[in-house]
């Protein structure tokens, strides 16, 4: 098998309490793996996963059925990093700062379609604006914001684009489930979560200082710029996430220390 058909082939995911992660070896090679599969007629479907994915997706049926539809989970934030750590001994790289931006880019080489679905009309026009500003040539061929309740509606509109690329960017858990209870009906082949991002392009939230980026600490930025109930309730469902990770992490090494000492006894001399 050649080098290059290798590299874009994605490693099997990694089970992380009840939610995956994909262990691409970087940014780069996640978007290979993607744009070979588009380009070889499948679908991709990738959500990232964080500490608070990983909270809702213990607690949340919903939440955990619709990680479990996805064909692609991306590391994002130290709590993933972390999880896939302790409870799997995977090192594991981040791949989504900087990952939407080098996916329009290769959607730009491609001359793909794309549609952006989500956060209000002000910062929906305002990404799409500073999408063909960034990258000319792009084709954003439809958008919506997130705000709707008719949401067959908004399938056809998506549908009527042509686009092979959906951004939804409605927040989580809503934005994993509502593309999870649409997906045998959306035909763009590759289907990216996004969260906030749509509001960062448009430049109505401060994108996070890079130290915070490269860290996987965007949260604590978050907190300390926009302090608020909504953004300390998310502080404290990745604290119960780290909670979860690390008692989950007691108990395996508890089964293992248990199986050590049946196999010793087993083995003593009689």
């Amino acid at each position: 098998m050649p080098p290059e058909a290798a590299y874009c082939e994605a490693p099997p995911p990694l089970s992380i309490l009840n939610a995956a992660i994909t262990p691409f070896a970087s940014r780069a090679h996640a978007i290979r793996c993607i744009s070979a599969r588009v380009l070889g007629g499948g679908r991709a479907f990738c959500v990232a996963i964080n500490a608070a994915k990983l909270y809702y997706a213990r607690r949340r049926a919903e939440m955990a059925w619709a990680l479990a539809s996805a064909d692609y989970w991306l590391c994002d934030g130290v709590g993933a990093v972390m999880a896939a750590r302790l409870l799997r001994g995977v090192r594991i790289r981040r791949c989504t700062d900087g990952f939407l931006e080098e996916l329009m880019s290769e959607t730009r080489r491609n001359e793909w379609k794309v549609f952006l679905l989500g956060a209000t009309p002000e910062s929906n026009q305002g990404a799409a604006d500073a999408l063909r500003r960034q990258y000319p040539g792009l084709q954003v061929v439809g958008r919506r914001d997130g705000y709707f309740e008719d949401s067959r509606n908004v399938v056809r509109t998506v549908n009527e684009s042509r686009a092979q690329v959906l951004v939804v960017g409605m927040g989580s858990p809503r934005q994993e489930v509502w593309v999870a209870q649409h997906l045998d009906r959306l035909e763009p082949q590759c289907i990216v979560t996004v969260g906030g991002a749509l509001d960062v392009l448009s430049g109505r939230v401060k994108r996070a200082p890079r130290i915070f980026r490269r860290t996987g600490t965007e949260f604590l930025y978050r907190l300390l710029a926009e302090p608020g109930k909504k953004r300390w309730s998310r502080h404290l469902e990745a604290c119960a996430a780290g909670i979860d990770i690390l008692k989950e992490c007691a108990r395996v090494r508890w089964l293992g220390h248990q199986e050590a000492n049946e196999t010793d006894r087993r083995d003593m001399p009689r």
